[in-house]
């Protein structure tokens, strides 16, 4: 990529990053401006391109902002009664249920009780107060922006509880509306053929659904350090791509391999239903993939800052109030820039180098790789850290290729003769109860999980700077080591 475009585009990312934090309107943007001419007229280029860039930013965010403001016919603490049609995939939990609906062109998030069941794409009436979405206090005391948080997808209006009725099926898109009903019935046939919690962790590997666990195996998959298998983002996506290639390695050739392993995430990606959420983790998961499997780090890295800025270019909300995307970002330039240098370590290199014909200390290096790059924000985030991490995640990640094709072939021969799916589902059964059985004896270890509240931002930025400098460090003696001439 051209310098002068990198200073540019890394200026943009400040000012949404800016605009994010703090709205001075249009006034701040002329300020800005004056100060890129300032610094052009003094020949400051680099620091006159980085304000340019700013610019760029903070406007794209404030039109953005300002086309998403909530038109004014909607009247909050009005209790009423209208008719919407859900838009997404329900988001169930244990005691409710979240759908998003869309009324009139404005979006409208409904809490709802779990004994309600709807679907994506049905029509339904809804008797409740609309209000607008508010931020909220956690019992920690930490103030929650829910606001901004939902004003990324859109969404500025909420219902809680109302009385919701059913009028009619089929309003969504027709391909969505198919893909989630097969993928409903998929999960039927894996719950008719294993048992719980396994059925669940199945269908959270193959298709992402994580919300059937509930929440005391989520907290423990969380403690234990895989809660990433069941979810998704595009750590999630990268690993379960490269075990599908070092899986199909065995019998195909690299290239072979390495399509099979982008088609196992374009396949992930529609059997979720294409979210935005879900797209923009498998674009980052596709480059950190192609990057760790062709070693074409320069390339691939600078394809990741294309794509990362088109997204922001798209939604510029992303940048700072979607933890999925940025978690997706870095654990992307975890596989690209520190697994090359962590499969150099020494313990790394007494590994088994293969376990049951897959690359294990592949594995390893892109596992710690990817972990490294995400702990800063995870610890920011979540103020959580599982310390078995790592070794649990080198006990599961070489089965889990097997896993997902043996659930695959449960769920699909299931559509069609559900007697013929029980031999595949019995091993499945083997595999996963190996997994949960594993996450709860570790869940249940001292330390288990290391909660700290209120991590600090500036110390999270520390962290960064301070990983970054020993990436460019290690990698620029890497460069002249291999410049060198050798010594006679």
């Amino acid at each position: 990529m051209n310098y002068r475009l990198l200073w540019v585009v890394s200026g943009f990312f400040i000012g949404v990053v800016f605009r994010s934090f703090f709205n001075f309107g249009w006034a701040g943007i002329g300020l800005i401006t004056v100060l890129a001419l300032a610094f052009a007229s003094q020949k400051y280029f680099i620091l006159a391109l980085i304000c340019l860039g700013t610019v760029l930013g903070v406007a794209r965010y404030e039109i953005k902002d300002q086309s998403q403001l909530p038109g004014n016919h909607r009247l909050p603490g009005n209790r009423e009664m209208f008719e919407a049609v859900i838009i997404d995939e329900p988001d169930e939990r244990e005691n409710y249920v979240r759908y998003v609906v869309e009324y009139e062109g404005v979006k409208i998030l409904i809490t709802a009780r779990a004994l309600l069941k709807f679907e994506y794409g049905d029509l339904i009436k809804i008797d409740g107060k609309i209000k607008r979405v508010e931020n909220f206090t956690n019992p920690d005391g930490v103030t929650f922006d829910w606001q901004s948080y939902l004003g990324k997808d859109e969404i500025y209006y909420e219902v809680a509880f109302p009385t919701i009725s059913l009028i009619e099926h089929g309003h969504g898109n027709y391909l969505r509306e198919k893909l989630f009903a097969l993928k409903r019935v998929f999960l039927n046939k894996l719950t008719r053929t294993i048992t719980e919690p396994e059925a669940s962790l199945a269908g959270g590997l193959v298709v992402g659904a994580k919300d059937s666990l509930g929440k005391e195996w989520l907290d423990k998959f969380r403690q234990a350090g895989l809660i990433h298998m069941v979810v998704l983002s595009g750590y999630n996506l990268s690993i379960v791509a490269l075990a599908v290639m070092w899986f199909f390695r065995k019998f195909l050739s690299h290239n072979k391999s390495l399509i099979a392993g982008i088609v196992a995430i374009i396949l992930f990606a529609i059997m979720t239903g294409g979210s935005s959420t879900v797209l923009r983790a498998s674009v980052m998961a596709i480059l950190g993939y192609l990057a760790q499997a062709t070693g074409r780090v320069s390339t691939v890295s600078r394809a990741l800052v294309i794509a990362a800025f088109l997204m922001v270019l798209l939604n510029p909300k992303v940048l700072v109030f979607d933890t999925g995307f940025q978690l997706s970002f870095l654990a992307t330039l975890g596989l690209i820039y520190l697994e090359p240098l962590i499969a150099k370590w020494n313990w790394i290199k007494r590994l088994p180098e293969t376990i049951l014909g897959l690359k294990f200390r592949e594995i390893a290096s892109a596992t710690l790789g990817a972990q490294i790059a995400v702990l800063p924000l995870i610890l920011y985030t979540f103020g959580n850290f599982s310390i078995y991490s790592f070794p649990v995640n080198l006990l599961v990640l070489p089965i889990v290729p097997t896993t997902m094709l043996l659930v695959f072939l449960t769920g699909l021969i299931g559509l069609f003769f559900l007697p013929l799916a029980i031999p595949f589902a019995w091993i499945s059964y083997i595999l996963l109860t190996y997994m949960t059985s594993l996450v709860n004896l570790v869940s249940k270890l001292p330390l288990a999980n290391l909660e700290i509240a209120h991590f600090p931002i500036v110390l999270t930025m520390l962290l960064y700077a301070g990983l970054i400098y020993l990436v460019l460090k290690l990698h620029k003696k890497e460069e002249h080591l291999a410049v060198s001439p050798p010594s006679a």
